[in-house]
């Protein structure tokens, strides 16, 4: 499989249309100009958007509100264009899955936009009528949460049609009857193309009609469009472009709505090193939209071979978020070699306009099929987990003013702190603070642990774990610190 595609990454260009590529990056360079500066980050709320949208009825727009989630949020459909094509994209199903509907709001500045682009915005107007549904589980958006407000998720209501956003969906669907359906969503930043060390930064999927996984005319359509914006967007992102699982979901809105006819293209946007808010990813979600409604209007993916769909390697799980390579470990007479594999999650925070991290153990042994965010080969050093202190302490300053590196080359991670009042969160203290008690000791590292580990070389300490983060102690910038405080 992986020889195809390197192959064809490599030729793809040669059998573009130039028109293609020059098109598209232009649009790539001229970015900046098309995006929505006033959303910067992945925790934006509804009322944050509610303006841009409502802005939208000044700029050619049509915007109407279509009706409330749960708690009476509205939810709009904005329309663009007056061709014979009709497209409907919707985004957020998933209150967690935001990068869409930031690639949205550019979206909607670049149709909206006077330029050099002006004979392609005349083109898709003329050809192709465009309908958004952004931010489809508002109240899921506000909690940062997949579900909606009922604790059901949305896209597992398509036949029950138990939340008033589902049924919004299902609604505006029927009455639209669109020719093409964009289902917009995020994924977990630890899939991997194939099992490659390259995050799948991008997914798409022709969600199949049934348990068969059968090829109607309007799927194998699906597949075309899909070759065309892979070969046209890995152009920016070679070698990062997966296909979703085809594994039949009876229950979601994108199956149902492909089996109604509907070609319907499932977008799932992953992971990018050093892209933590998405902010590359959603500019690669602006490029894929214009690269398909080009390649809709022009009706080029007609000429698509669905072998390139074919080829696309699945999405795997073999990138891990911290790879600690070929570190020995001393216990109990025993000396044996390990990677540790450590994997962070987000925690919401501050009415989940933040967040913070918590990590844990994914997994430990030979783990040279697998690949890390971040790598290290620690060859020649010893690892062991990192302890607690056993000094109870009475105040945040007099922890503050702890020589750090002292009780990291006692083997210590973790300290107790005798204050009621501090509440659980995060630190900037390169340390876990316990209140009050300290945890459950174990002297050997385990699966599903918080990572918290002294690496020693030479019987000096080199690195230490902190929660999942790698701290040369002799730098240790308290920005980069993501301890815990945390009660038991």
């Amino acid at each position: 499989m992986f020889n195809f595609i390197s192959i064809f990454i490599l030729i793809f260009p040669m059998i573009l249309p130039a028109q293609d590529i020059e098109f598209l990056e232009k649009v790539n360079y001229g970015y900046e100009n098309y995006r929505e500066k006033t959303i910067n980050h992945r925790r934006f709320k509804h009322s944050d958007i509610k303006p841009l949208i409502k802005n939208l009825e000044k700029k050619n727009f049509t915007v109407n509100k279509i009706g409330e989630s749960a708690q009476h949020r509205d939810i709009y459909l904005v329309k663009w264009g007056n061709g014979p094509v009709k497209l409907f994209l919707w985004s957020q199903m998933h209150g967690d899955e935001p990068t869409a509907t930031m690639a949205l709001l550019d979206i909607f500045n670049f149709l909206s936009g006077n330029d050099s682009f002006n004979d392609f915005r005349d083109l898709i107007k003329n050809k192709l009528t465009l309908y958004f549904m952004p931010m489809v589980n508002a109240d899921g958006a506000e909690l940062y949460q997949r579900r909606n407000i009922f604790e059901i998720d949305i896209n597992r209501d398509a036949v029950r049609q138990q939340t008033p956003e589902g049924k919004l969906l299902k609604d505006v669907f029927d009455s639209l009857k669109a020719d093409f359906g964009f289902n917009l969503h995020d994924q977990s930043t630890r899939y991997s193309v194939g099992n490659s060390s390259k995050p799948a930064t991008l997914s798409f999927l022709a969600p199949t009609i049934d348990y068969e996984k059968s090829i109607s005319p309007k799927r194998e359509d699906a597949m075309k469009l899909i070759s065309r914006i892979f070969k046209n967007i890995s152009r920016f992102i070679p070698r990062h472009i997966a296909r979703y699982s085809d594994e039949f979901e009876p229950r979601a809105f994108g199956d149902n709505f492909q089996k109604s006819g509907t070609r319907t293209i499932l977008v799932e946007s992953g992971g990018y090193k050093n892209d933590p808010e998405k902010q590359f990813i959603r500019k690669i979600n602006f490029l894929t939209l214009l690269s398909a409604f080009k390649s809709i209007a022009e009706e080029s993916y007609k000429i698509e071979d669905t072998k390139v769909y074919d080829e696309i390697p699945f999405n795997e799980k073999f990138i891990m978020d911290l790879l600690l390579r070929n570190l020995t470990v001393k216990e109990a007479g025993n000396e044996y070699l390990i990677d540790i594999g450590i994997n962070k999650e987000e925690v919401n925070w501050n009415e989940a306009k933040e967040f913070y991290f918590t990590s844990s153990i994914e997994d430990l042994g030979d783990l040279s099929v697998y690949y890390g965010y971040e790598e290290y080969d620690l060859k020649g050093m010893e690892v062991s987990k990192g302890k607690t202190y056993p000094d109870v302490f009475n105040s945040i300053s007099d922890i503050e003013s702890i020589n750090f590196l002292k009780l990291y080359e006692e083997g210590y991670t973790n300290v107790i702190l005798k204050d009621e009042k501090i509440k659980p969160g995060p630190t900037k203290i390169p340390l876990n603070i316990y209140i009050q008690n300290a945890p459950d000791e174990y002297e050997n590292i385990m699966l599903t642990q918080t990572a918290n580990l002294i690496i020693r070389e030479e019987r000096k300490v080199k690195y230490v774990i902190i929660n999942g983060f790698i701290i040369n102690p002799e730098e240790i910038n308290f920005k980069n610190c993501n301890g815990l405080i945390l009660k038991q």
